[in-house]
């Protein structure tokens, strides 16, 4: 192939070395991460549901369990490492609604008029029991459960917190004490207090701790189950923290410290940031900041006794999303930059939420028929989110996270790249790297260089997977490795096809190598080959409307084995031919 060029005719060598002037060394710390940093684990990344709308993921009962969700949620725990998946029923609905034991139907809505972001129930005991079947059909679960307390002496509250108890057992991971509690005065939740403060909060705890250990089922408190503050907005967390607040007076009996947190507000119709933002990681790194001087307290915490930090609600935008924004391929990158972000910074768990369908960043949405229903469901770009983060944490010892900051980007918000070191937590040695190219596939591929010091002699060999997409818009043809979700009803992934997948690579490293991400695209490293699965046993089709994918796995390994000093030569080469 001949390129034109305004100096003459160019053989396509040259393009082939132009690239490798752009090469972006992949810094790696001469230091081993701290001893501090929070571990994380291969379940990472859960899913928050909607309590309104959860009988559409759960079922109605343990007999309407849908099986494009056990396909869904077996395929996160099958990249879990086998570890449970996690799985939150709260929400403003959760804080609005009301437990009924004994009524027939799992949910009942109870008010046409509400708001469409906060829709009040009633739920019963069909609500466990579908939740344990789901459980049991995935092979393992554990759920958080938000306890209101928008009348923290509600009877109904100690109701539910016994049952809940009763009827999951150990697969109740913790419960929830309030929603956003620093919402209560916007959201008219406290009309006789004209400023709902932290004070308030703090003594309404104590009145729903005195509660939890006499629950009809009996002393739930005393199980050390409860999370909070669950604030969102306006409160800081540091002040709930220090010596003698909050933190101090409930430490004994609190599992986790959890948060809520949106990158921008879409409730009322507009909105600050557009596509872009979600493609600098310097501002997924600015997010995470959020509450830093309350995280950094934490921090400081032997890590022995330190409460883990779990943002237990966030996606790419509050109040269902923002369409053309949270249902494409760069809200799929930017929250797997933001969840390893979060990580890096001391989170030890992120549930991205999903509600009724039809909102736009929903992982995966049921048919539009009754809660249950049969018909085909669809997969929408949030849910690939989690195959490379799961993949890349995977480790017998968890893993310690840390942000390789390449090329400045941490800070400098002009950069399309971004990395990440994954520590073993016992070893301190790179076991996974993650790379980002967040360009919209104008600039051609980033050829990111790996230093020989990454490696010891016996374990020389990379393998790459990449999750790829035609452009940073795209709403359906997403691929992790070849795999996509693509244009199926069931669940269960396909072969992808199209010129935009890139299949697994092996690469020798010994002396070096590089790795081409193109874009938009991100690419998890596996120091000394793969340790995690491939394509599952179910997925010998190929996308409907497809073709088979025909691209040479080896040979396009060979470019990449190359080495960098080859690369330039061939594009010295290719210059001279123009002088």
């Amino acid at each position: 192939m001949l390129v034109r060029h305004p100096c003459g005719v160019l053989p396509s060598l040259f393009l082939l070395a132009s690239s490798a002037f752009a090469a972006v060394p992949v810094p790696i710390p001469a230091t081993n991460p701290s001893p501090d940093l929070t571990t994380v684990y291969s379940n990472f990344f859960g899913i928050s549901i909607e309590l309104s709308f959860a009988n559409y993921y759960f079922g109605n009962d343990s007999n309407t369990v849908p099986q494009p969700v056990v396909e869904y949620l077996s395929a996160l725990r099958e990249r879990g490492s086998g570890k449970p998946v996690r799985l939150r029923l709260g929400g403003n609905s959760m804080d609005s609604s009301t437990y009924v034991p004994d009524q027939p139907d799992i949910i009942e809505f109870t008010d046409p008029n509400a708001n469409s972001n906060d829709q009040p129930v009633n739920y019963g005991e069909k609500m466990f029991e579908a939740m344990n079947a789901l459980s049991d059909k995935v092979g393992g679960a554990e759920y958080l459960i938000g306890l209101s307390l928008r009348n923290p002496n509600n009877t109904n509250i100690p109701l539910l917190a016994g049952d809940a108890q009763h009827f999951l057992g150990d697969k109740l991971d913790a419960f929830l004490l309030g929603n956003e509690p620093d919402l209560y005065t916007a959201h008219g939740q406290r009309p006789n207090i004209k400023n709902y403060t932290e004070f308030d909060y703090i003594g309404e705890y104590w009145e729903v701790f005195a509660a939890l250990s006499k629950t009809p089922q009996g002393d739930v408190l005393s199980l050390d189950k409860i999370a909070g503050p669950t604030i969102c907005c306006f409160w800081d967390l540091a002040p709930l923290l220090v010596p003698g607040g909050w933190l101090d007076q409930f430490n004994e009996r609190l599992k986790y410290i959890t948060l809520q947190h949106y990158p921008q507000n879409n409730c009322f119709g507009s909105y600050q940031y557009e596509i872009d933002y979600y493609l600098h990681h310097a501002n997924a790194v600015g997010l995470a900041k959020w509450q830093d001087s309350g995280l950094d307290i934490i921090r400081k915490q032997p890590a022995e006794t330190r409460k883990p930090v779990i943002m237990d609600e966030f996606n790419s935008a509050s109040c269902g999303g923002i369409p053309g924004i949270s249902d494409t391929f760069a809200a799929t990158l930017w929250g797997a930059d933001y969840g390893l972000q979060l990580a890096a910074v001391g989170y030890s768990a992120a549930y991205l939420h999903t509600r009724e369908v039809g909102v736009t960043y929903n992982l995966f949405d049921p048919p539009p028929t009754v809660a249950a229903g049969s018909g085909p469901w669809t997969t929408n770009p949030s849910f690939y989110t989690y195959l490379p983060v799961s993949e890349a944490l995977q480790g017998n010892n968890g893993s310690k996270v840390v942000d390789l900051n390449i090329q400045n980007s941490a800070t400098d918000k002009s950069q399309s790249v971004a990395g990440y070191g994954i520590y073993d937590a016992s070893s301190n040695s790179i076991h996974h790297l993650v790379l980002f190219n967040f360009d919209n596939a104008t600039t051609g591929p980033v050829e990111f260089t790996l230093p020989s010091e990454l490696f010891t002699s016996t374990d020389s060999n990379v393998a790459v997977r990449f999750l790829t997409a035609p452009h940073v818009n795209e709403k359906h043809d997403i691929a992790w490795g070849n795999l996509t979700w693509s244009g199926v009803g069931d669940g269960k992934p396909v072969t992808a096809s199209g010129s935009w997948v890139q299949n697994d690579q092996t690469i020798a490293c010994a002396q070096g190598c590089t790795v081409s991400v193109p874009g938009p695209a991100l690419a998890v490293v596996y120091v000394g080959g793969f340790d995690a699965p491939s394509a599952p046993a179910n997925t010998s089709t190929t996308k409907p409307g497809g073709s088979n994918n025909t691209q040479d796995s080896d040979a396009s390994v060979g470019v990449h084995a190359v080495g960098l000093g080859v690369l330039l030569s061939a594009a010295a080469v290719g210059f001279s031919l123009v002088i």
